[in-house]
């Protein structure tokens, strides 16, 4: 009994490898040969969008748009696309956009128009902006890896489409616009009341502009002082201005200007001024979105009626005044730059004058970092409109009334400067509705 233990061990070592030797054979499987990242987005099109217009829904061209990479240094671009605008005589806007190459496509420019109507909603002008964008794009992406996902569309007419020249405008090319806008906030010791409303009538051709408006301006502040009593600033201006240009040319325009205004601040029952004037401009207007260089110049006649007795003793005077701009605009890939020098003088003394200096730049300066610098400054001595007498401390603080001042000054600057992933094509909206919330 003892021994059966033993032989029972010696008979599983003997069977056991028999037993293994035979198990059915499994076949192996074969290996699965890895899959190649796909690398064709990282070499999209690097694109950097240079819009300031508001109508500008940067979000929405980068969901739209996911066959090209928004980056945020144009200096790692390969595109630029430079948006610039101006309102067109309708009320819309026309946009600019031109495609400049950067880097190995240095050389390369395309531009392309857009026009909006005034009544477009922000969402039609995003998708025309971003089709727009995607046609100047397309012969950049067609020699990338993504061309073979690309495809182009043309969505044909339902309707014979009118002749240019057979459109007839009723309106002959006349805009009217009439606005009103009301404005309140307040709390227990304080309280504000803002109106404002404007009519107008423009006319654009190539050749000639015509604008007339006319607006109103009320503006009332409440205070409750710490002695109980109340004080109340109201605040009213109104007035009209007209303006009619002449084209000559591709560099010279002339034109007359007038304009009217009340202005309790300014001691004004009524300031009507008319000028003709001329104006000549260094590059051809037709580069208005890019750069332009303007000397401006005006001279005529300044009526003023008093609300109250001036500082001079007058309640009226008429004086003949001029007055001369020069101003610089250009938007560029390297930034924009806005400066402009400025002087007036009332003809019947010039010593009694302003001039000054303004300007904002907005520069690129190296990858990443971007600054700008902006303000202006004048020196004053035409303030015959001054009331003559003393002003409350109440009246100063509410600036209620012009205070006499030889100069003027406004000044602003900033700097930011940006590193990490040059990409940006990813949105998320999550949290956007938080309103106004703040962390």
């Amino acid at each position: 009994m003892p021994l059966r233990p033993t032989l029972l061990l010696a008979l599983l070592l003997v069977i056991a490898p028999g037993a293994a030797m035979a198990q059915p054979t499994v076949p192996s499987t074969p290996a699965v040969p890895a899959v190649a990242p796909d690398t064709s987005q990282a070499a999209a099109v690097r694109v950097y969008l240079d819009c300031q217009s508001s109508r500008c829904d940067y979000d929405f061209f980068r969901d739209q748009m996911r066959w090209v990479n928004f980056v945020r240094d144009r200096l790692v671009s390969d595109v630029l696309l430079l948006v610039t605008s101006l309102r067109t005589g309708s009320g819309g806007s026309e946009y600019t956009i031109a495609a400049i190459g950067q880097s190995a496509n240095r050389g390369r420019a395309d531009t392309a128009v857009v026009f909006v109507a005034p009544n477009d909603a922000d969402d039609v002008v995003r998708r025309q902006l971003a089709r727009t964008f995607s046609l100047l794009l397309g012969p950049y992406a067609a020699r990338t890896p993504l061309a073979s996902r690309l495809t182009l569309n043309y969505a044909a007419p339902t309707t014979a489409s009118a002749s240019p020249k057979s459109v007839k405008d009723p309106w002959n090319f006349w805009v009217y616009r009439v606005s009103v806008n009301g404005f309140g906030n307040g709390e227990k010791r304080q309280s504000f009341v803002n109106g404002f409303s404007t009519i107008s009538a423009n006319r654009v051709t190539q050749s000639l502009k015509v604008n007339l408006s006319a607006n109103l301006g009320y503006d009332q502040s409440r205070f409750e002082l710490g002695d109980g009593e109340t004080f109340t600033n109201i605040q009213r201006n109104y007035g009209g201005n007209a303006l009619l240009v002449k084209s000559l040319g591709d560099h010279l325009s002339a034109g007359i200007t007038a304009s009217s205004q009340f202005s309790d601040y300014n001691n004004y029952d009524l300031n009507l001024r008319v000028t003709p004037a001329l104006e000549y401009n260094v590059f051809p207007y037709k580069e208005f979105t890019r750069r332009q260089l303007t000397a401006f110049y005006a001279v005529g006649i300044a009526s003023m009626r008093y609300q109250d007795v001036t500082i001079y003793d007058r309640t009226t005077e008429t004086r003949p005044v001029h007055n001369l701009t020069v101003a610089w605009n250009a938007r560029q890939p390297w930034g924009s730059v806005n400066m402009s020098l400025y002087g007036s003088q009332y003809l019947h003394d010039v010593s009694y004058n302003s001039y000054g200096i303004s300007g904002f730049t907005d520069l690129r300066i190296a990858k990443g970092l971007a600054i700008n610098v902006g303000g202006n400054y004048s020196r004053v001595n035409d303030q015959l409109y001054l009331r003559r007498g003393a002003l409350s401390d109440n009246q100063v603080i509410a600036r209620q009334q012009a205070l006499a001042t030889n100069y003027r000054f406004f000044v602003q600057l900033g700097m930011s400067y940006t590193f990490g992933s040059i990409y940006n094509t990813v949105v998320n909206p999550r949290f956007n509705g938080r309103g106004g919330q703040q962390f």
